[in-house]
């Protein structure tokens, strides 16, 4: 969006922070504060990087004894004296990132719980090696680091629909959390693939983190992501797009903000809502819906209170907003230089004008981005090229100040990485687990959308 008409009354005059931010290395490494991990987690992370240094590459599946995993499909030979493989697979539906990356807390407590070599492997979309990699200790000036890569194949995808879930919704249950988490532990476990942490379930396992050592109960602290920079950086490739796109959008780490606009999200909108149509709302997750009509309303007019939002709420006067949203058309819209656009002013596209009025009083700016985004989850069956815009939002979230979120755990799950405290919520969800959320960063009035006010 241009800069001009702006709005001075839309933003709040702060002066920047003197909070010192993370220290970003051109990998995207993050160290947000000098304490540490928790000595458990340090201590596992030593024993693994001793495992695969014993057990290198093939022979961490062939060697009689190396760690090994029981598994029908690979119907390997296990030596109950040597430590087993806990493998947190992707062989079909797993979920978005969230689901599937924020986890490891949980993983990590498991496999040391068990005793067993925590790794990594997916098959849908495509590999995580083609988006993240293991750091190392040439580039990682720490010995934070964990090598999750699995050698070799370990899911055949003809056979995927045998493989069942390790956890499923009756497995976690808040009121049984700890008779059946501990029978979880200690039944042979040997992979992971839904074993997803909701907030109700935050605050048991809180619990058991801070009574294994140092009182760090990882969520909410600087740990969760000390974890994730542990696990991964950027693969070659993403690296490349990531400093091409800070050069081309002009933005420094933690000098922008970002929102973010999760409009086809079944749980933003309340159950039943269609468009003109006839289609279900909550079908534009796996649909490609036009831009046009009410959906076009709606989404414009989320995107618009977002931005009120993120400006009057803590935004600073000077620095960018990087808009990043699961729908392609809505993110170009708002990212036009509106002073040359003619738009309507009728009262039927008044949205429209607010839109207009509201991104033109910042330097709002987004990747280039032409055809459909796919959500790793829902549309998986695409190229690998399809998917980088996902892990390249990751970490425009992860970098940026300050960060305004609503619906889903994407952009919650950049926060919590980024350790940022300038986290605003400007909606949540209709229904779902969601509306149980217990995040305290709810600062604007709930948004209110054509659909709330009884269309259809």
């Amino acid at each position: 969006a241009s800069k001009g008409g702006d709005d001075s009354s839309l933003r709040a005059k702060q002066p920047k922070s003197d909070v010192p931010v993370p220290m970003i290395s051109k990998n995207n490494r993050q160290y947000n504060n000098n304490t540490g991990l928790p000595k458990w987690v340090t201590d596992y992370m030593k024993w693994h990087r001793s495992m695969r240094a014993k057990y290198p590459n093939e022979q961490l599946i062939t060697d009689p004894d190396a760690p090994k995993i029981l598994v029908r499909v690979l119907q390997l030979i296990t030596d109950p004296d040597a430590p087993k493989l806990l493998v947190r697979v992707c062989n079909g539906r797993c979920g978005g990132l969230h689901d599937r990356l924020g986890q490891l807390p949980l993983d990590l407590y498991v496999a040391h719980q068990s005793n067993r070599l925590l790794l990594i492997e997916w098959q849908f979309p495509h590999a995580l090696e083609e988006f993240l990699v293991p750091p190392d200790e040439s580039d990682a000036n720490t010995d934070e680091y964990i090598d999750w890569t699995y050698p070799g194949q370990l899911i055949d995808k003809k056979k995927k629909r045998e493989w069942s879930d390790i956890v499923n919704a009756g497995k976690m249950r808040q009121k049984d959390e700890v008779d059946d988490f501990d029978a979880f532990i200690g039944n042979s476990i040997d992979r992971l693939k839904r074993a997803v942490v909701h907030e109700y379930r935050k605050d048991p396992l809180a619990e058991r983190f801070k009574a294994l050592d140092e009182n760090d109960a990882i969520y909410g602290t600087a740990s969760y992501g000390r974890i994730f920079n542990a696990f991964f950086k950027p693969s070659p490739k993403l690296q490349e797009m990531l400093d091409q796109l800070y050069k081309d959008l002009n933005l420094v780490p933690r000098e922008y903000s970002t929102v973010h606009c999760r409009v086809r999200h079944p749980f933003a909108y309340n159950r039943g809502s269609k468009i003109e149509s006839g289609k279900y709302v909550a079908n534009s997750d796996y649909q490609n819906f036009d831009f046009e009509g009410v959906f076009k309303e709606s989404s414009v007019s989320i995107a618009t209170h977002a931005l009120k939002c993120a400006i009057s709420k803590g935004f600073h006067q000077e620095e960018s907003i990087y808009f990043m949203s699961d729908y392609s058309l809505l993110v170009n819209y708002m990212t036009q230089d509106f002073s040359k656009v003619e738009l309507e002013t009728a009262n039927d596209n008044r949205y429209e004008s607010e839109a207009a009025k509201v991104a033109s009083a910042a330097r709002v700016v987004s990747r280039p981005i032409s055809g459909i985004t796919y959500h790793i989850d829902k549309q998986n069956a695409r190229g690998v090229d399809a998917y980088y815009g996902t892990f390249l939002d990751l970490y425009l979230a992860i970098n940026a100040r300050c960060l305004a979120l609503g619906i889903g755990n994407y952009a919650a799950f950049a926060s919590e990485i980024s350790g940022t405290d300038c986290v605003i919520r400007y909606s949540r969800e209709k229904w779902g687990l969601g509306v149980t959320r217990k995040d305290n960063n709810f600062i604007c009035q709930q948004f209110k959308s054509i659909f709330d006010e009884g269309f259809n």
